[in-house]
């Protein structure tokens, strides 16, 4: 292993790589330029702000600013008010007007730039103008890898406490260095969206589609036009309707990003990753999935693990009227463009070629054999591959790891270096058919940076993969938002497309509640494909989906009343039989609530999802529904542990007490 560290960082860089801007000494810095007298009561400051590289002619330097008054108050210098932190953003600079004191300034333009803070004194009566110039330290877009968000609201709602649009949402999306953004839906209208393009940013939207509970939400950058509400019912009347709205998007140019695939963590029926797992499972996963936690990593993990090919991104699905919010690219996908065009981008994102991030100061580059992310190598027989690791952070790292299908293969020693690192590493043999390699960083601040896969292939292969996802939830929710009295067992069941399920058994305490096998043909309660079509309350019913005539899917709703511990049972051809593990329904709880298991299982991989939330009082849900149903949870805990080629990890929290609700199989 060669290390080449901060100390030799400039050195380093004029031999092995272009180097954006070798600044890493560089600071920012204000400058107190005048004090005037004014007629009030009150101080007035001024601020213009700049880039540290940039001539006198150069416009200034879009910033996201929270300014703190003497009296704890945050001053609004955008005129759109602030959000929860304080903060508002300006082109350049801005003006406030505040009670004399002592009184605080933080500026920062994404990453990209070192971020500084101001301290000065105000009078009353006083004027004062202060300059800031920022100091960029690395910039990835002069190596043409290009930041960007796929799932920003301008207005997620009719009403906004923040005054927002789509130039808003662009400023916010300059002043934290994105150089794309792609807007996800809004009560906007997106007539001449081309205009707020500059030479470094572009503005472009694009539906996030939601078909319903037990599926998740998909972002679809790229598409040529939104898609008709038509053809959209069309997809959500089938199960597994990510695939086909996969094939709907693709057709249109675009690429399908499974968003925010734990959230909530505690719960399966809405928003999170139910179908992924099954999608998994049959090798038709999205292009890409958006990380955002370790437990979502081990997630993508596994769904590599399995064979797919799928890209790593990040997100913020910030809804930017609401003050409490994320900021655009406070999570974060980099993406390495032939040029920077939005078509180039959108083709970038369907190659793999992307690292996902915090938004903070920290990035990974990975290269093995000259190859970047999305690309694969083809060995004909075994041999040593080698990696070229590239590290850049403006803060000291805490660690970095070269992952070998889901599993650490190296622990670089790079704890306390920051600015550039390069080491080359050695990779042992690879003697699979199939194998994957991402490299991840994490700087003492907890911000993190992560690639997507480079891929390795040995021969042909031609043995299929043994994989199953066995799900169950029970819970009182509606297919959308309501909550009922009444609590239904959601199955869902997925095999490898090379075989075959043969009988889905739902048992209570071990005894059979009810069975379905194939020959049962489909049952459709009101024409409502069970578990996933969306709106209207749950009835009794079940559907079978097959490939090559072969049944490898199946989702079906039961009535549950009874207290006891409840599990799914699957026979396969063969005679292999599954379990799920089991949950303990109290049918005396008082509380509204949802108990889900997921158990997916593949070579080399296993992954278990436990979760448990309690919402309102059973007492208080009425029909026809009066005030708000939404499912908001008062206990919660999930728990999910992962085994990838024989590494254990294991995240979760929450209410400690729910975990005795749940068993292993």
């Amino acid at each position: 292993m060669r290390l080449l560290t901060a100390a030799t960082f400039c050195f380093a860089a004029t031999l092995l790589v272009p180097v954006a801007r070798c600044a890493i000494g560089a600071e920012s810095h204000w400058t107190l330029v005048e004090r005037s007298p004014i007629a009030s009561r009150s101080a007035e400051l001024v601020v213009r702000i700049s880039d540290a590289a940039a001539s006198n002619a150069q416009p200034g330097l879009p910033v996201r600013a929270v300014v703190t008054a003497s009296d704890g108050s945050h001053a609004d210098g955008s005129g759109n008010g602030v959000y929860a932190d304080g903060r508002f953003y300006a082109d350049g600079h801005f003006s406030v007007v505040l009670p004399a004191g002592d009184t605080h300034v933080a500026l920062s333009s994404g990453p990209h730039y070192m971020p500084i803070k101001c301290h000065i004194t105000l009078a009353a009566g006083e004027r004062v103008e202060i300059t800031a110039e920022l100091a960029a330290w690395f910039e990835p877009s002069e190596r043409g890898w290009y930041a960007g968000d796929n799932h920003v609201h301008a207005q997620h709602d009719a009403r906004a406490t923040v005054a927002t649009s789509l130039d808003y949402t662009a400023l916010q999306g300059r002043a934290g260095g994105l150089n794309f953004i792609t807007e996800a839906g809004s009560n906007v209208s997106y007539e001449r969206i081309s205009r707020l393009d500059t030479d470094r940013f572009l503005l472009r939207t694009a539906q996030e589609i939601r078909p319903g509970p037990f599926v998740g939400h998909f972002n679809t950058p790229g598409i040529s036009h939104a898609i008709p509400t038509e053809r959209l019912e069309q997809i959500y009347r089938r199960p597994l309707p990510g695939q086909a709205l996969a094939k709907e998007v693709h057709r249109l140019g675009g690429v399908v990003i499974h968003t925010h695939p734990l959230t909530p963590p505690h719960q399966l029926h809405w928003m999170g990753a139910a179908e992924l797992l099954s999608d998994a499972v049959l090798g038709r996963c999205s292009d890409l999935v958006d990380v955002d936690s370790r437990a979502c990593e081990q997630l993508w993990f596994a769904a590599l693990n399995l064979g797919n090919r799928v890209a790593v991104s990040s997100y913020t699905d910030s809804a930017l009227g609401r003050k409490q919010t994320r900021s655009p690219g406070d999570r974060r996908i980099y993406v390495k463009a032939e040029r920077f065009d939005y078509a180039s981008i959108v083709d970038a994102m369907r190659r793999g070629r992307t690292m996902a991030t915090s938004g903070g100061p920290v990035f990974a580059f990975l290269e093995v054999e000259g190859k970047l992310p999305g690309d694969t190598i083809e060995l004909d027989e075994p041999r040593e591959l080698t990696a070229r690791i590239e590290l850049q952070s403006l803060h000291p790292l805490r660690s970095a790891e070269l992952i070998r299908g889901g599993r650490v293969v190296q622990r670089l020693d790079v704890q306390g270096k920051r600015g550039q690192s390069i080491i080359e590493h050695a990779i042992e043999p690879v003697r699979q058919a199939r194998e994957w390699f991402v490299l991840r960083a994490e700087d003492e601040n907890g911000d993190w940076a992560i690639t997507s896969p480079i891929y390795v292939t040995m021969g042909q292969d031609a043995s299929p993969r043994d994989a199953s996802l066995v799900l169950l939830e029970v819970c009182n929710a509606e297919r959308f938002i309501k909550l009922r009295r009444e609590f239904f067992a959601h199955v869902i069941v997925t095999v490898a497309p090379h075989q075959s399920i043969q009988r889905v058994e739902l048992l209570r305490d071990e005894e059979v509640l009810r069975s379905f096998e194939p020959s049962d043909g489909d049952s459709l309660a009101d024409g409502k494909i069970p578990v996933t079509e969306i709106n209207g309350p749950y009835e009794a019913g079940w559907i079978w989906h097959t490939l090559a005539d072969r049944p490898v899917h199946f989702q079906a709703d039961w009535p549950v009343g009874e207290t006891g511990w409840y599990r799914v049972r699957v026979t396969t051809g063969g005679d292999r039989v599954l379990h799920s593990d089991a949950m303990r329904f109290d049918a005396d709880h008082p509380a509204s609530r949802a108990l889900s298991v997921a158990n997916l299982q593949g070579p080399d991989t296993e992954l278990t999802l436990h979760g448990y939330g309690e919402e309102m009082p059973l007492a208080e849900i009425t029909t026809p529904f009066e005030g708000d149903h939404w499912w908001y949870p008062r206990n919660t805990y999930w728990s999910l542990t992962s085994t990838l080629h024989g590494e254990r990890n294991e995240h979760g929290g929450g209410y400690p007490d729910a975990a005795e609700l749940f068993r292993g199989r």
